[in-house]
């Protein structure tokens, strides 16, 4: 199976923020989901929002059907072309090609896949994912209360070019997840500001589980959701 862009445009920031989640093709007709996600799913409408703005590649098995694999694991390189196209998406201030430099100097940057230098060089120039230590661990999974760092920092990036207000976070937000302890000190703050700034929320056991590995439909999810705040 291989996977596509169902679109090849970026759209200017006006355009971008004038839009709904509600995603039409070209013709004005609804886009169709993927053969694996439900009218019914709770992440429907952000996989047709994440369609519509190519925010997202889908996969096309043989057979001839679109897929999105939504419960499938993320990396880290993932997450940075998607945050990196959502910019893009959001403002022109955001086209330009990011520079290499910083990101080639890691130890792991020949672990990179082919098609996300451009995207994690985004992120780490904006200081979005820096890695750890000398590594950017491309292909690792992302947790929750890592993928909570880089929502907050993606989110304060936007604001700082006047692209939507935020919510600044209280800190107590955390406290009401039955997993609190379990969350990191450096992950606290994070956390709290995107459940304040409506990207994340628990499960329904109200844990947030911020060790668990974020999947395909949340970051579609967490995607829609800014545009949402970028509307306001």
């Amino acid at each position: 199976m291989t996977f596509t862009r169902v679109l090849s445009f970026f759209l200017t920031g006006a355009t971008a923020l004038s839009m709904t989640t509600a995603a039409l093709a070209a013709d004005d007709t609804p886009i169709m989901l993927p053969a694996d996600v439900a009218s019914q799913d709770w992440y429907a409408p952000a996989v047709r929002y994440v369609m519509e703005y190519d925010l997202m590649d889908v996969g096309r098995p043989d057979d001839g059907t679109t897929v999105f694999e939504p419960l499938r694991t993320v990396s880290r390189q993932e997450v940075a072309d998607a945050i990196c196209r959502a910019a893009r998406c959001l403002s022109t201030k955001f086209a330009g090609e990011p520079s290499l430099e910083g990101i080639s100097k890691m130890a792991d940057y020949a672990d990179v896949g082919q098609s996300y230098p451009s995207a994690m060089a985004f992120c780490y120039n904006h200081g979005i994912m820096t890695g750890t230590g000398t590594r950017l661990n491309p292909g690792a999974p992302i947790t929750r209360q890592e993928f909570a760092a880089v929502l907050k920092r993606t989110m304060e990036l936007f604001a700082e070019n006047g692209l939507m207000e935020i919510v600044p976070a209280d800190g107590m937000a955390v406290y009401e997840f039955t997993d609190s302890s379990r969350i990191r000190n450096w992950a606290l703050s994070p956390v709290s500001f995107c459940i304040k700034n409506g990207l994340m929320q628990g499960d329904d056991k109200n844990a947030f589980n911020p060790l668990g590995h974020v999947n395909r439909a949340q970051v579609a999810k967490a995607l829609s959701n800014i545009a949402a705040a970028a509307r306001k």
